[in-house]
C-alpha cells in the first residue's frame, strides 16, 4: 500500500483479526504457560479456525516473534515515551523510576517469563528477544548521557552507567513480583543519587589568602 493511503476494507479486517489472534496468544501463553501454548488452542481462543492463524503466522515460532514486538506496549514503549517527554534530564529520570516501580500485573510477567524460557532452546527467538532488551536499554543510556551533559558530568560512561542501571532495575522488578514489600522505588533512587553523586564534579578547594 503506498504511503498516504487508506487501508482497504479487507486490510483493515485483515489487521483486526491479526490483533486479535496476538490478544488470543497472549492469554493463552499466560494462562497456560509453553506446555498448553499451541497455535490451536490460540485458534479456539481468538474464535478464528486454526487455518487463519496460520494464514498470519506461519508457525508457533512465528507467532511467538510477534508477540514480542506486541509486548513492547507493556515495557519499551512507555520507557521511550518518558526518556523523550518534556522537563529535565532528571526529572524524567526520576519520573522512569516512578514507573518501574510500578507493579507489574501476571500476565504481563508470566508472558514475558514464558519467552525468557522458550528463548533459551531457540536461537532465532534468543537473537530477537536479546535485540529487543538492547532497544529497552538504550533509553537508559539516553538519559544518563543527558544528565552528563546538564550536571556537567564530562567523564560520565553513559554507557556502561546506563546499561547497569537497566540491569538493577530490570532485576529489582521482576524480584518484587515474587516480594512487592520490595522498596522498588526507593532502591532505585537511592542508586541513581549515588551514582550521580559519585559522577559530579568536586568542587576545586578554594586557596588560602595570605
Amino acid at each position: 500500500m503506498a504511503s498516504g493511503e487508506r487501508p482497504s476494507a479487507r486490510e483493515a479486517q485483515g489487521a483486526r483479526t491479526r490483533e486479535r489472534i496476538l490478544d488470543a496468544a497472549r492469554a493463552v501463553l499466560a494462562e497456560r504457560g509453553l506446555d498448553g501454548f499451541t497455535t490451536r488452542t490460540v485458534a479456539e481462543r481468538a474464535g478464528v479456525s486454526h487455518g487463519m492463524v496460520h494464514y498470519h503466522f506461519r508457525d508457533k515460532r512465528d507467532l511467538v516473534l510477534a508477540l514480542l514486538v506486541h509486548a513492547r506496549r507493556d515495557w519499551i514503549e512507555p520507557l521511550e515515551e518518558l526518556v523523550d517527554g518534556p522537563g529535565s534530564a532528571d526529572a524524567r529520570m526520576r519520573a522512569v523510576i516512578s514507573w518501574m516501580a510500578e507493579p507489574q500485573t501476571n500476565e504481563v510477567l508470566r508472558v514475558h517469563m514464558s519467552i525468557y524460557v522458550l528463548a533459551l532452546g531457540d536461537e532465532v527467538v534468543r537473537e530477537r528477544y536479546a535485540a529487543e532488551y538492547a532497544r529497552w536499554r538504550a533509553p537508559f543510556v539516553t538519559i544518563f548521557e543527558q544528565l552528563g551533559r546538564e550536571l556537567g558530568m564530562e567523564h560520565l560512561d553513559a554507557a556502561s552507567v546506563g546499561e547497569a542501571f537497566a540491569s538493577a532495575a530490570d532485576g529489582l522488578v521482576q524480584q518484587q513480583a515474587i516480594d512487592p514489600e520490595i522498596p522498588t522505588e526507593r532502591t532505585l533512587t537511592r542508586l541513581y543519587e549515588r551514582t550521580i553523586g559519585a559522577a559530579a564534579p568536586k568542587a576545586q578547594p578554594r586557596p588560602r589568602s595570605r
